[in-house]
């Protein structure tokens, strides 16, 4: 994939400036994790490469909204569905082994069958986090992923994350995961900047 370009990004939630005139490459490889203090835009900018939102001017380059596949700071998981369904559901037709693969990235080999009601938090967040990854697409988005997710366990699915074909942009608290990502850019704001 080719970097990422945000250039002369501005964008407001009401009177409030989140991004005013901010520019950013990206790598279009790699595991890169964006990190800043709560509320300095981290959000806002996933949500602007996903498509979510539309900047009030610039211009977003190298990233097609329809090809990512995003992981919300909620998990927005289906309590009457399992575990494996909730992968299922976003896969291709006949793709079991595809929802195992997922399933043992993220440390829930053995949870198929539970519903949500049944996993601790840090499992739920786990579950969120092997149904975007299920989802597939050209950039994986994914905001917080490791919320609630003990760090021995947060690091190995991150050596998980590194290996995916596909780049992957990250929010995180979690400094034991810092040293292994490829790049962290570190911002701060509102307005957003790059520190």
């Amino acid at each position: 994939m080719t970097d990422i370009h945000l250039d002369h990004i501005s964008f407001e939630y009401g009177r409030r400036e989140i991004l005013s005139d901010f520019t950013l490459t990206l790598p279009g490889a790699g595991v890169t994790i964006l990190r800043g203090p709560s509320g300095c835009g981290k959000t806002t900018l996933l949500r602007l490469l996903a498509g979510l939102e539309q900047p009030r001017s610039g211009q977003i380059t190298g990233v097609c909204p329809r090809e990512t596949a995003f992981l919300f700071q909620e998990n927005r998981l289906l309590p009457w569905r399992t575990a494996e369904q909730h992968l299922t559901d976003v896969l291709p037709r006949d793709r079991r082994e595809e929802a195992e693969r997922w399933l043992a990235l993220t440390e829930l080999t053995g949870e198929e069958h539970s519903y949500p009601a049944a996993l601790s938090g840090g499992m739920c967040r786990r579950l969120a986090l092997a149904r975007c990854l299920a989802l597939g697409g050209r950039l994986y988005l994914l905001d917080e992923p490791f919320a609630g997710v003990d760090p021995q366990r947060a690091s190995r699915i991150m050596t998980g994350l590194r290996a995916l074909p596909a780049p992957v942009l990250l929010t995180s608290h979690e400094y034991h995961i810092l040293s292994l990502a490829h790049r962290v850019i570190d911002l701060d704001g509102p307005p957003l900047r790059v520190v």
